[in-house]
């Protein structure tokens, strides 16, 4: 056969190799597959295989095993790479898609290959041979891939997947097995060199992909059922502290009424005497008193009434009724609505939970004060807290990862906050001192 024809066929097998793997991997992550980025990963794909084979014949000396799973590696990272930086999907997720997407198409295509190269019949035209040996289980895996691509597609699979790497253990378990699963034919190839690709061996990967893919299910659904179970905790309790910051204003009302009804008294004789100064007097003392006993709780209220996120508000609420136990002085200013943002629930959440917390522990012992802002306008969503301090916290300090001013066991507040913001895209957070308060601020694009 003509050199030129080689290298064509090798070139366009690997394209559809190629699309089959990014089709599967963007399937998993909930993503749509779009031709410039599997161009790009196409590059990247092709630049690792063939500098795979040229190293397999330059150094024929080395175990050829081990360079597949090399390549699968490097491969894996780069599309991974692609994942995180054009559809910001998280790292770990990214990576553990990737692994995942290869091990199920390799797979698919090492079966399909092998039963080509054993059913197909002995021609004289090396062309046919080609079409039938190579051509047609390049096709057939761009079929299966279309496949799992709508099953995955129907079951909403993604969403599923993405708890897989919801805490550093199920993330370091999961990608520890996909790697695995990734590299599972150099596995069987070291361990068990004397398997061969008859129908039991294609039986045993169509088996192994249909229990893996169970598996992943089952664990991600039985990890989101527990995690929806803790949130609904936690909602419970954010709701619970909401209730009582109402029942706390429906008391103070009910103390003011009774001691408003005396000040009348006091003022309708004053009226009798005609003692305008008295009543004037009186009207300066009750605006102040008004102020005092409820103005804050109800400027709050109205405050909280303008956060159209459920779990923020009840969020809030829960660190207001903890500021009221602590004998923190607490300002909240709410004036437009926040209807949402383009930061995650969740992350938004865990976002302004650290900054309240971080707030509540700084704030002075002695006479707290916090100052909490939200302000959202058709561009984005401007949060500020700020407290004052006994000691002026060191700024270049706060910067570092793991510094905490609560001893040993803390300071992974702050670092989880920087890595959630990160990624946010043009989410930007700033920190400074101003008249004695430590003030830190939050913009989230909407």
């Amino acid at each position: 056969m003509p050199f030129v024809f080689r290298i064509s066929v090798v070139v366009v097998l690997f394209a559809v190799h190629a699309y089959s793997v990014f089709w599967t991997t963007m399937a998993l992550v909930g993503e749509r597959a779009r031709w410039r980025w599997y161009a790009v990963y196409y590059a990247g794909y092709s630049v690792v295989m063939w500098g795979v084979v040229l190293l397999m014949i330059a150094l024929d000396v080395l175990d050829e095993d081990w360079l597949e799973p090399l390549g699968l590696s490097i491969v894996a990272l780069i599309f991974s790479a692609i994942l995180r930086l054009r559809y910001r999907v998280p790292m770990a997720a990214a990576l553990g898609a990737a692994m995942l997407g290869h091990f199920l198409i390799y797979t698919i295509f090492d079966f399909l290959t092998a039963a080509a190269s054993y059913y197909s019949p002995v021609f004289d035209g090396k062309y046919l041979y080609v079409a039938t040996s190579l051509l047609l289980p390049y096709m057939l895996t761009l079929l299966f891939s279309g496949g799992i691509v709508f099953v995955l597609n129907r079951s909403e699979f993604a969403q599923y997947f993405a708890y897989l790497f919801h805490g550093r253990m199920r993330t370091a378990v999961s990608l520890l097995v996909f790697f695995l699963l990734m590299n599972l034919k150099a596995l069987l190839d070291r361990f068990f060199p004397g398997v061969t690709t008859d129908f039991s061996y294609g039986l045993f990967c169509c088996v192994l992909i249909l229990f893996a893919l169970f598996c992943i299910q089952f664990g991600a659904m039985y990890a989101a059922s527990r995690d929806k179970v803790k949130a609904q905790e936690e909602t419970i309790a954010q709701q619970q502290a909401h209730m009582a910051l109402l029942e706390e204003l429906q008391g103070e009302i009910r103390a003011f009424r009774h001691d408003f009804t005396n000040l009348l008294s006091g003022m309708a004789l004053s009226a009798q005497e005609g003692d305008v100064e008295a009543i004037q007097e009186f009207m300066r003392r009750t605006s102040g008193y008004f102020d005092e006993k409820l103005g804050s709780e109800i400027r709050q209220m109205e405050g909280l009434s303008n956060i159209r996120i459920y779990p923020v508000r009840s969020l809030i609420s829960t660190k207001l009724n903890l500021m009221r136990q602590r004998h923190i002085q607490v300002a909240l200013e709410i004036m437009n609505p926040v209807t949402g943002v383009r930061m995650s629930t969740e992350d938004l959440l865990r976002c302004q939970g650290i900054l309240l917390d971080n707030a509540i522990e700084a704030a002075s012992k002695s006479e707290g004060k916090i100052r909490v802002v939200l302000l959202q306008d058709a561009g984005e969503l401007y949060i500020a807290v700020a407290n004052n301090y006994d000691e002026q916290p060191n700024l270049a300090a706060l910067t570092k990862s793991g510094y905490t001013t609560k001893g040993k066991g803390h300071g992974t507040g702050l670092s989880s906050y920087r890595k959630m913001v990160s990624r946010c895209p043009d989410c930007m957070t700033r920190t400074y001192i101003k008249d004695d308060y430590l003030v830190q601020e939050l913009r989230i694009p909407v």
